[in-house]
């Protein structure tokens, strides 16, 4: 049976994408930048998106960039977080069945943490956060490490939920099982892509299917 689960924080556990496209936008603003679409950045890391955008930004730029989103994150962004509909049942769900729920993300552990501890659902269930530093240079492969470590999941009765190929790299990386989360920002395509097989079309079926007949998981293949 299933005793940890490790979530992604923006697009899966929270509809984050208000506060983050406020936050993007004061970012492009600041560097001079016209992305079009803001949706294909959220759920990654600043200095990716900026990039992706310039490939020949340097560090400076990009220091620009991070220091103008983070003010508007600060000031009004991180306050526009909700949770999904069905994340409340989900976490109780699985935290009544003696399993733990930890929270892995690109985002920085000093904001995921606030994030965690403004609101009232994720301060009440999750056991754990692990962030990235204030550079944002760590991968998911390295932060679920971290989270396996800490918590001393068993990968094999451990899955990881996110909506985006950095979820599903970083699961199978750690040789866990990854969860495609469809209610996020990421596609089914990009998920698939990835090598994620299980999906979830909101957090009611996630807890159908992998918190209430909580099984035994198949070993997950190996990924060339």
């Amino acid at each position: 049976m299933l005793s940890t689960y490790f979530f992604d924080l923006d697009g899966t556990l929270c509809d984050s994408r208000p506060g983050l496209a406020l936050s993007f936008e004061a970012a492009f603003a600041e560097l001079g930048m016209y992305p079009g679409n803001l949706s294909r950045f959220l759920g990654v890391s600043l200095p990716e998106a900026f990039r992706t955008l310039d490939p020949s930004i340097d560090d400076h730029g990009i220091g620009r960039g991070i220091k103008a989103f983070r003010a508007a994150y600060e000031q009004e962004g991180i306050r526009l977080t909700p949770e999904y509909p069905g994340i409340r049942d989900l976490l109780e769900c699985l935290t009544s069945r003696g399993a733990t729920a930890w929270i892995v993300t690109s985002k920085p552990q000093k904001y995921a943490s606030k994030v965690v501890e403004n609101s009232q659902v994720l301060s009440k269930y999750i056991a754990g956060v692990v962030g990235t530093g204030l550079k944002e240079e760590e991968h998911k492969t390295e932060l679920l490490q971290i989270a396996i470590r800490r918590s001393r999941a068993n990968v094999n009765r451990s899955i990881m939920v996110g909506d985006r190929c950095y979820d599903v790299v970083g699961a199978i990386n750690n040789e866990m099982r990854p969860v495609g989360a469809l209610w996020g920002y990421g596609t089914k395509k990009e998920l698939k892509q990835a090598g994620c097989h299980d999906f979830c079309h909101d957090p009611y079926e996630l807890r159908d299917a992998f918190v209430v007949p909580n099984g035994v998981l198949e070993p997950i293949a190996a990924v060339c």
